[in-house]
């Protein structure tokens, strides 16, 4: 290796001394900025920590702007205040994200995410269904967004909006949508049902079971219309349906199949009917309704006889409300009191029950006004 000139060796060394200052005050400058960080940082945490939320929230906006690494604690600083209820602090945080210029064009769906559902916590359903319709053309939070949309048109009622959001998901394969897309449906009938269009409410009914052929609510429907103009075979068909597409919802159509029958004449072909449903299905309780059945057919000897026999294969409240019924003592025997004391236990028991969330009534939700589940409820078999 060729030496250097003496003048050229006495030239660098002030060079060198410069670089080597400007690289050790770069550094210190560096270490200096990291310690204020990491300072206001955990100042930031203290406040949390004590409850000062407002001054937590002064701190990580500024150090969101030095790095956006610390991005992670700003989104779960909005969910601690959308959980807490303070909804107008989350909404400031993350409109504030949202204005800075620097923001990172991969955090900017995920803030608009947050925001929106700080709208929808406050009920500013527009503004959330603009911002989650934003965040659909990001492929990592769609399905968060398609969630949040379907909440919407499911609670403003827009059953269309709810049914091409659906379909959007059923695309997707995840989950299997076609339930909730004919509960949709069921509900524009009942709308067109209300209105006086039979025959669209016809219709919409008949794209439910095209969409899921076990639901129940469109097989009712369906049987509702066709009894309506008379037709009771047709009406028959879509009742008895129910007891292959769900069977602890059969006995929401007994009444309207007496009717059909009823009006055929032909009662007994029921009972006959209903028994074998009974054998199919031994967890549903037809029992009262087949008494009655019996007894308008037969006599009460004939029903307290089937009761007799069914009774103690299936002992139930129902049952005995039944038998004190139709063997009612008289006004002055000491047993007169019973089948008022058995009336008053069944009505203490609600008639349905969600199977999700154990929520329960004496109405059927097609929709638990609970846990916001379709087709979740169930008759509460008595026992």
């Amino acid at each position: 290796m060729t030496n250097l000139p003496l003048e050229w060796a006495l030239l660098l060394l002030p060079v060198a001394y410069l670089v080597g200052w400007f690289m050790s005050k770069r550094k210190n400058k560096k270490a200096r900025r990291q310690l204020r960080f990491s300072n206001d940082y955990f100042q930031g945490l203290n406040y949390l920590l004590n409850d000062e939320q407002d001054k937590a929230l002064d701190v990580f906006l500024k150090l969101v702007e030095i790095d956006w690494e610390t991005i992670d604690t700003s989104l779960a600083l909005g969910a601690i205040f959308r959980r807490k209820g303070e909804i107008d602090k989350s909404i400031k945080l993350h409109q504030n994200l949202l204005a800075r210029p620097s923001l990172p064009v991969e955090y900017k769906s995920r803030v608009l995410l947050e925001l929106g559902r700080d709208y929808l916590l406050a009920g500013w359903l527009d503004r959330a269904e603009g911002l989650f319709n934003e965040v659909l053309k990001d492929e990592v939070y769609s399905q968060e967004a398609l969630e949040h949309l379907m909440a919407i048109y499911q609670q403003e009622q827009e059953w269309q909006n709810a049914i091409n959001v659906a379909r959007r998901f059923k695309k997707d394969g995840k989950q299997d949508f076609r339930p909730v897309i004919a509960q949709f449906y069921c509900e524009l009938s009942e709308q067109a049902h209300a209105h006086g269009d039979s025959k669209e409410a016809e219709a919409l009914a008949t794209q439910a079971l095209s969409a899921d052929e076990n639901c129940v609510r469109a097989s009712i429907i369906l049987g509702n219309i066709a009894l309506e103009r008379g037709r009771y075979k047709k009406a028959i068909r879509f009742y008895q349906q129910v007891e292959y597409q769900d069977a602890d919802l059969f006995p929401l159509v007994i009444d309207k199949l007496k009717v059909c029958y009823g009006n055929q004449s032909n009662l007994k072909s029921l009972i006959t009917y209903l028994k074998n449903v009974q054998r199919n299905h031994p967890l549903i309780s037809l029992l009262p309704a087949l008494t009655d059945l019996i007894n308008e057919v037969y006599e009460k000897d004939a029903a307290l006889a089937y009761l007799s026999e069914n009774m103690l294969q299936q002992p139930s409240l129902d049952g005995m409300k039944k038998v004190l019924d139709l063997k009612a003592p008289s006004d002055d025997c000491p047993e007169s009191y019973l089948p008022d004391v058995v009336n008053q236990m069944l009505l203490q028991k609600p008639d349905y029950i969600c199977k999700h969330c154990g929520y329960s009534a004496n109405t059927l939700y097609w929709l638990c006004p609970s846990c916001q589940t379709w087709s979740g409820m169930k008759p509460r078999h008595h026992i």
